[in-house]
């Protein structure tokens, strides 16, 4: 059965890795990740780690890896369709039928769907019904033309008035519950209305069409203060930003990255159209590929000041800094978030406040200041450490001997001295990561499952093979640029080259690389193998001086075959092989 990318992103945003995990296995927190001893071979020590925020695991014993759909196909011994419909049954979502869903259809329903739905709620905020909710949002500091603008409406306390509105309109039960827009009743078996008692944020996407809903509750005994559209063929909390259709058209070639719609709405009626928001998560790779993808080369994070804010800061800077965009640190005071500082203190003074952004790494190294104690010798040590550990981090030479020149100064210690720790610091990684690869493939990690056999035979080209694979998964609008220059006979290994062709066609029908999607063609053992290569890959900078040098090492091999190839030829055969150069000349 043929499962699209929408319904595997549904089924895996409804099965939260931790959620699976830990009904087989015990986790234990440690950081934001857990680590449990791996179910899948015998230990002592906990070597399995699951990943929140790629929703992944990976056991650094076995080699096991994946996302939630693998680990059941491992655990429960299931086939790819048999594990997805476990986790669909978990969650109460149907599975598609045997004979294929008709995604287009489906697609274009919810759009329309979300369209009425989007009117009817607009039209009620305007309606004695919603004097409730148009109250709250004026209260809020809002004009009636930013409402309009926006499109906000209200969701009333009641439990059926959109299904009775959209039912009306010719759609069933089944179809609002696909669209996030109805939820059934675990008692009665009845329909009944998904937001009630809220203010609606309708989600468009850049393309104008309304994807989902936001609901910002102002009464009842919910206590959730915000509720989204769950995932559906055409909204995914993972890739979608908040007024980017907006954002999109502001001229502007920075963004600023915002906690809440509020904080966004508010900057946009303040003269800041390019503000956006992530909507129910963290920042996350895909949304920083979709910012890089408009264009935009500079994020200015404008989180809330509290420890949430912060974490989520130091977790925006890593995912941006992966594509290549420079980030800034909007550090407001008198106020804990941009909302309420404009009102506070009015445009003006926010955009004052913009201007004076401090650069990511800058901003980091200033956080080691303030929690460094170096008036002893000790307390200067620690504080050192820590800054040739965040200074070998940065990828460009310049950045460092910036950051470096700063230390020397701050701490009174030679810059000589902070630079070659530096460097060797550098080094020391990487050698660490190119034995922890060669190391693994003389000993065989590559093959204990025997994905790739051909690896120990070309150490340096599977090295190669598996950057560019990474890289594709990263990047796939890279791939002409890549396609440009190699082809798959130019892998040496088979696993490598098949799965390089894979991402080609994948990627040209412009279906996405995700490894739900992968699972229906390979096994287990094999999404773990892809596993390790996108894991290993986003341990490095994804430049394209690393991706020229992959594919540069990939060229050499091709060289070399071909010279090889010459040198077994026969009388005969050189001489066609002569003439065939001539005629390519």
């Amino acid at each position: 059965m043929k499962l699209s990318e929408d319904f595997l992103s549904r089924i895996k945003d409804s099965n939260d890795i931790y959620d699976v995990i830990s009904n087989y296995v015990p986790l234990k927190k440690t950081g934001t990740d857990y680590v449990c001893n791996c179910p899948f071979h015998s230990e002592k020590t906990p070597s399995c780690h699951i990943y929140m925020a790629t929703q992944s695991f990976y056991c650094f014993g076995c080699g096991a890896a994946g996302d939630v759909i693998n680990f059941i196909r491992l655990y429960e011994h299931l086939g790819y369709v048999e594990a997805v419909r476990f986790l669909a049954q978990r969650a109460g979502i149907p599975m598609p039928d045997d004979g294929g869903e008709d995604g287009a259809r489906i697609r274009a329903r919810i759009l329309e769907m979300n369209r009425e739905a989007g009117k009817f709620y607009h039209k009620l905020l305007f309606s004695p019904q919603g004097k409730e909710g148009l109250d709250y949002l004026l209260g809020r500091g809002l004009t009636i033309h930013t409402i309009r603008l926006y499109g906000l409406g209200y969701a009333p306390n009641d439990w059926s008035l959109l299904r009775n509105h959209l039912s009306s309109l010719g759609f069933s039960d089944d179809e609002m519950i696909e669209a996030s827009l109805g939820v059934k009743s675990q008692k009665n078996n009845n329909t009944y209305d998904f937001f009630r008692y809220r203010v609606m944020f309708p989600f468009f996407d850049t393309r104008g069409n309304i994807v989902g809903f936001s609901g910002r509750v102002i009464g009842g005994d919910d206590s959730r203060k915000y509720l989204n559209t769950k995932a559906t063929p055409v909204y995914n909390k993972s890739t979608y930003l908040y007024s980017m259709n907006h954002a999109k058209n502001s001229g502007k070639s920075s963004l600023i990255m915002c906690e809440g719609n509020l904080d966004v709405i508010s900057m946009f009626q303040a003269g800041f159209t390019n503000a956006v928001a992530t909507c129910g998560t963290a920042i996350t790779d895909s949304h920083a590929r979709a910012i890089a993808n408009q264009n935009f080369k500079e994020v200015i994070l404008a989180y809330d000041s509290d420890d949430a804010g912060k974490k989520a800061t130091a977790r925006a800077i890593n995912i941006l800094d992966k594509v290549g965009i420079i980030t800034k640190i909007l550090q407001i005071k008198g106020a804990k978030d941009p909302d309420e500082f404009i009102k506070k203190f009015g445009s003006d003074a926010f955009s004052l406040q913009i201007d004076k952004a401090v650069p990511a790494m800058e901003f980091e190294l200033e956080k080691i200041k303030a929690e460094s104690d170096i008036t002893n010798p000790q307390g200067k040590a620690e504080f050192l450490k820590r800054c040739v550990a965040f200074i070998s981090t940065v990828h460009s030479p310049i950045d460092r001997a910036v950051y470096i020149a700063d230390v020397s100064a701050y701490c009174d210690i030679g810059r000589a001295t902070i630079e070659t720790s530096v460097e060797q610091t550098i080094k020391r990684q990487n050698r660490a990561r190119q034995n922890d690869m060669q190391q693994g493939i003389i000993s065989g990690a590559y093959k204990k499952d025997k994905v790739n056999p051909d690896a120990s035979k070309y150490p340096a080209e599977v090295e190669a093979e598996r950057g560019i694979i990474a890289y594709l998964f990263h990047s796939p609008d890279f791939l002409k640029k890549i396609t440009d220059k190699i082809t798959p006979d130019d892998f040496p290994t088979e696993f490598n080259r098949g799965l390089f062709t894979e991402l080609c066609i994948l990627i040209e029908g412009g279906e996405g690389t995700d490894l739900s999607v992968l699972g229906e063609s390979h096994e287990p053992d094999e999404i773990s193998a892809i596993t390790r290569i996108i894991r290993d890959g986003n341990t490095l900078p994804y430049s394209i001086d690393r991706l020229n040098d992959y594919i540069t090492n990939l060229l050499k091999f091709r060289d070399k075959k071909s010279q090889k190839q010459v040198k077994d030829m026969s009388a005969a055969e050189l001489l066609a092989y002569a003439n065939k150069m001539k005629e390519n000349k």
